[in-house]
């Protein structure tokens, strides 16, 4: 009886850690996309993207620094983002922006299409037009319409065109993208990876030409 016990025991034992092993980790699971921020080709700041699954869907978590002065100019926008996902549905969004001296913080709910926003620099908003932030890192944005901006939520109609599909030069490799530009209120032009994660985009702030283009940790060390 004790030997029969015992070896119960040991077939026990396995199968929970057989059944263990087969449950994937969130943690192996969770992505890190890194930018590296250029002022007329020169390097000024990054900007860090953390997806990290959960049961429901992910938490995306946003952190952009930019620093640099020129002549009587400066350059500095430090800007961090949490975002909530339901599935491929955004539910909820929170954000801190200290943008050349000016701070906004405000946060997001949506149920559907409705949303409610308030914040400090804000105000209040209630609207079912189903608007995005201007988080750029998922490919989904391109079907959008209306945006608003991350900094103080001031609401963008825009309009985004796919211009096709073209190689864009990535850490010293031509790398396959679907490229679209988006005009309206916010002009960007926009390259999405296989992916379909943001791999550059470029635009014009002040006059210069800015880009934000993905490249791996060790590189944004440099």
């Amino acid at each position: 009886m004790r030997q029969r016990t015992w070896k119960r025991t040991i077939s026990g034992l396995i199968t929970g850690i057989l059944a263990l092993s087969a449950v994937p980790s969130l943690a192996s699971a969770q992505e890190t996309l890194n930018f590296r921020v250029l002022k007329d080709g020169e390097p000024i700041g990054y900007e860090k993207v953390v997806i990290t699954p959960t049961a429901t869907g992910r938490t995306v978590t946003v952190d952009t620094l930019t620093d640099v002065r020129v002549l009587f100019l400066k350059f500095h926008y430090d800007h961090q983002r949490t975002e909530q996902w339901h599935g491929n549905k955004l539910v909820a969004v929170e954000t801190t922006t200290n943008d050349d001296g000016t701070h906004y913080n405000w946060q997001a709910s949506y149920a559907a299409d409705c949303y409610q926003l308030a914040g400090k620099g804000v105000g209040k908003r209630e609207a079912c037009d189903g608007a995005w932030p201007l988080t750029l890192w998922l490919e989904d944005i391109t079907t959008k319409t209306d945006l608003y901006s991350v900094i103080n939520a001031e609401p963008y109609a825009v309009k985004i065109e796919k211009v096709g599909t073209e190689n864009v030069r990535i850490e010293n490799r031509e790398t396959p993208a679907t490229h679209y530009i988006m005009s309206g209120d916010v002009q960007r032009d926009l390259w999405y990876g296989t992916d379909n994660k943001l791999l550059k985009t470029s635009f014009k702030r002040k006059g210069y030409d800015i880009d934000f283009i993905r490249v791996d940790a060790m590189t944004l060390q440099k």
